[in-house]
C-alpha cells in the first residue's frame, strides 16, 4: 500500500455469482469494512429462481475468507449456502483508479469463467460462475462517478465482462475472451462493441433488484451513520436475462447475463 492513503478506511468486497441453465440466480457479497479502529463483516445474498422469486439473506457475522485459487470454495453456514468455483479462465488484468491522495481502487476478476455448484436450501444448482474482489482505500463518495455500468455474459464457448464509468474519470473496458475492447456502446438491450461487429442483445430481461442502496441496511439501520447521503441515495438496479452474442450479424453464441447499473445521486 501507498503511503498518504486514507489509513482510516478499506475495504474489501468479493463478489460471485452463478447462473444455471434454468435461470436459477445467485449473487453473493463477503465484505470487511474498516473504519478507524472498527472493522465490520458483511454477508448477503441473493438468490433469483427460474420464476423469478426473490429471496434475500444478509448476516454482519464475521465469516471465513476464502482464496482466490484455481478452486475456489465459499461455505457460510449463516446464509445455508455453500459453493464451489473451479476457474475455467484467466484472470482479467487488475484495473487500479487512484486518487490525487493516492487513495486506490483496485479492481481483480479473478474467476471470469467459473464452473460452479452451489447447496442451497437443501438443493444444488450447476452452472457458470463469476468471481472479482474490489478493494478500496478512497472512499465511495469520493469516486469520480455518476453512473456505473457492470455485466459479464458467460456461455460454453465466450466470456464477455465490461465495466463502464460515466463521471469525470470515464472508463470504458470490455473484455471478450480476455480481449480488451474500449469501443463500447451500451443500449438498453444490447451491446455494441468491436467496431460494431459484435452485438449482445438481452432477451427475457428479469429484474432481479431495484432500489436505493441504503435499502441494504433496513435490518441494520444504524450501519447508515458511517455512509455519506450521496452513496445512502444511490439507485442500484440488477438484471439477468439470456443472451445472445452475434458476430457480423450472425449468431454466434447463446447464455446467460448479470448486469446492474448504479446511479449516484447528489
Amino acid at each position: 500500500m501507498k503511503n498518504g492513503k486514507d489509513k482510516y478506511f478499506r475495504l474489501e468486497k468479493l463478489y460471485l455469482d452463478c447462473l444455471d441453465d434454468r435461470g436459477n440466480c445467485f449473487i453473493i457479497y463477503r465484505a470487511e469494512l474498516q473504519l478507524f479502529l472498527l472493522k465490520i463483516h458483511y454477508s448477503g445474498l441473493i438468490f433469483s429462481d427460474s420464476t423469478g422469486t426473490i429471496t434475500e439473506k444478509s448476516s454482519l457475522k464475521k465469516t471465513g475468507k476464502p482464496d482466490s485459487d484455481d478452486l475456489l470454495i465459499f461455505d457460510n453456514n449463516i446464509l445455508n449456502i455453500s459453493g464451489s468455483w473451479q476457474r475455467h479462465e484467466n484472470p482479467l488484468p487488475a484495473f487500479c483508479f487512484t486518487d490525487n491522495k493516492n487513495s486506490e481502487l483496485v479492481w481483480n476478476c479473478h474467476h471470469p469463467r467459473a464452473l460452479t455448484e452451489i447447496a442451497f436450501n437443501g438443493d444444488k444448482f450447476r452452472g457458470y460462475g463469476y468471481g472479482e474482489t474490489l478493494t478500496l482505500s478512497i472512499k465511495p463518495r469520493n469516486l469520480p462517478i455518476t453512473e456505473l455500468s457492470w455485466g459479464r455474459f458467460l456461455s460454453e464457448q465466450y466470456t464477455i465482462v465490461w465495466i463502464n464509468w460515466k463521471g469525470k474519470h470515464p472508463v470504458n473496458k470490455l473484455y471478450c475472451n480476455g480481449i480488451e475492447y474500449q469501443d463500447s456502446t451500451f443500449e438498453q438491450e444490447r451491446i455494441i462493441f468491436g467496431k460494431g461487429a459484435y452485438e449482445l442483445l438481452f432477451k427475457e430481461i428479469s429484474l432481479i433488484r431495484k432500489g436505493k442502496l441504503s435499502n441494504l441496511f433496513s435490518g441494520t439501520p444504524w450501519m447508515k451513520i458511517f455512509f455519506n447521503i450521496r452513496i445512502l441515495n444511490s439507485l442500484e438496479t440488477k438484471y439477468k436475462a439470456i443472451s445472445v452474442l452475434t458476430i457480423n450479424q450472425e449468431i454466434s453464441s447463446t447464455g446467460w447475463s448479470i448486469y446492474e447499473i448504479v446511479t449516484w445521486k447528489r
